[in-house]
């Protein structure tokens, strides 16, 4: 029997106006308690308004956007509960993935991967230097996505993946009290994949992670 290639379907239209609004929350264009004005969006995004409230309702499932009766829909405003429950699962995902990356559990070709590394640092140190958050933000993203690619398993990568979203607009959040000091953690949890120490990865894993907590909270607890 001849091979059949399945058909490549286009994202279908809610999916995109989906990912275009998480995407806008996470990059800090639509803040915390932003009212997301139906009609405004459908504008912006050249889209009918049935589209936008299809994902509005979606991303209130989801813990993105609260829906309020006789108001609309406004940027969820995430709780102290809910960026340390969310950073425990971080914590947990991101310990293991500079665990098994240490370990030499990628696939790839590992001086590649920890070249790439090195590369993600540096773009991130020097974001943080020019005070372009955006940018510092998108490195972290991009660094621990890689590392939990290093890892070699696929699952727990994905997994980290979903979570790593939503830590993204968290850290947006605490990215400039982190800046400098968040990039020397890196470095130094580089420096120990390269050892293959996974033992000592998957602490400094568990340690950078209570220090976003602690940048989250400092500014808050101070206040």
């Amino acid at each position: 029997m001849a091979m059949i290639r399945p058909l490549q379907r286009p994202v279908p239209l809610r999916q995109s106006v989906y990912d275009a609004l998480i995407d806008l929350i996470v990059g800090g264009e639509l803040p915390p308690g932003q009212h997301m004005v139906e009609t405004d969006l459908a504008g912006q995004l050249g889209v009918s308004r049935q589209p936008i409230r299809e994902a509005l309702h979606r991303m209130e499932a989801e813990g993105w956007v609260d829906l309020r009766p006789s108001q609309g829909a406004f940027v969820h405003v995430p709780t102290d509960s809910e960026v340390d429950e969310l950073l425990d699962v971080r914590a947990l995902l991101e310990a293991e993935t500079a665990r098994l990356a240490a370990a030499g559990g990628g696939s790839q070709a590992p001086q590649a991967r920890q070249a790439r590394l090195r590369e993600i640092c540096a773009e991130g140190q020097a974001a943080a230097e020019a005070d372009d958050f955006g940018g510092a933000v998108a490195a972290n993203n991009a660094f621990h996505a890689e590392i939990a690619v290093m890892g070699g398993n696929a699952v727990l990568a994905e997994l980290a993946g979903i979570v790593g979203r939503r830590v993204q607009w968290y850290y947006r959040m605490v990215a400039p009290e982190r800046g400098h000091g968040s990039w020397a953690e890196h470095a130094e949890l580089v420096d120990v994949i390269e050892a293959g120490d996974p033992e000592r990865a998957q602490a400094l894993a568990r340690k950078h992670t209570e220090r976003t907590r602690q940048a989250y909270h400092g500014p808050r607890s101070a206040s």
